[in-house]
């Protein structure tokens, strides 16, 4: 049986920042939520076991919540940005825990659909220079991160022919 890779990077960390910035007590919700982020999934998931496929979902890569709060608050003043902080508890931290939820749902829906699962995660926490994996916005891999993410895939690649 042929295989289909799902990868969909999306880790629940695009809000309207703006918004935050403007009412850090205020309602604000991702714009993919985790319903609709496992709604997303498990389509996918039907979609290529209905085309004879298994389906191979792909983990989060890991993100730098400091330089991905720089990019998401670039251009604020310092007021919006202590406003966003404010908002996420006081700490940069709560980007990467929810980026972790996301990546932890991931694994329990590939539990629940018996789908194999490449954890690109754990490699990239592994790397001594994980900041080499990501570009500047701390969420976007780099050319090296982007050469581990497709080593990984390969290496399940090579293993389902052997």
């Amino acid at each position: 049986m042929d295989k289909t890779t799902i990868i969909y990077a999306e880790s629940g960390l695009h809000y309207d920042w703006q918004a935050i910035a403007a009412r850090p007590n205020g309602e604000h919700v991702a714009q993919m939520d985790p319903v609709a982020y496992k709604a997303l999934y498990t389509n996918k998931i039907a979609q290529a076991r209905a085309c004879g496929q298994e389906p191979v979902m792909v983990s989060l890569p890991i993100i730098d919540a400091d330089r991905y709060f720089m990019h998401i608050t670039r251009g604020m003043t310092m007021q919006e940005r202590k406003n966003i902080l404010c908002w996420l508890g006081g700490s940069t931290d709560r980007l990467r825990k929810i980026h972790d939820l996301y990546n932890l749902a991931l694994f329990r829906l590939a539990a629940q659909q018996c789908v194999h699962i490449v954890d690109i995660t754990s490699p990239m926490l592994a790397c001594v220079h994980g900041e080499s994996l990501l570009d500047a916005d701390g969420i976007t891999l780099s050319q090296v991160g982007s050469a581990l993410v497709n080593a990984e895939i390969n290496k399940v690649r090579e293993q389902a022919t052997a």
